[in-house]
């Protein structure tokens, strides 16, 4: 689910106060791209979710950036997305990270 050496990596190459500020834009700015794509599914686009997966993928999240990887192949099918599917994998991680960055929570 997390590449926890990756997102260890990257808190340890940016500083805490640069990693925990990123981590509550990420959660941040995909609760709110996420809640628009529900809203309404049939308008998702690949680069909806190029833009979620390239966020997930830098702090290592790895079954939202396989959801988003699925996402991305529907849309280019033409069919619908499984938001639900990005949506869950997006609240387990950051319900799995919550713990080591407790701040995160009043973001998502």
């Amino acid at each position: 689910m997390i590449d926890w050496t990756k997102l260890h990596d990257l808190r340890a190459s940016i500083g805490e106060n640069d990693f925990s500020q990123l981590a509550h834009l990420f959660v941040t700015e995909m609760g709110e791209r996420l809640a628009l794509l529900a809203s309404a599914p049939n308008t998702a686009t690949v680069e909806d979710f190029h833009f979620l997966r390239g966020g997930a993928a830098n702090l290592g999240l790895l079954t939202m950036v396989a959801a988003c990887h699925a996402a991305e192949a529907a849309c280019r099918a033409g069919a619908v997305p499984d938001i639900r599917a990005v949506s869950h994998a997006f609240g387990a991680a950051v319900t799995a990270i919550q713990a080591e960055l407790p701040q995160i929570a009043s973001a998502a």
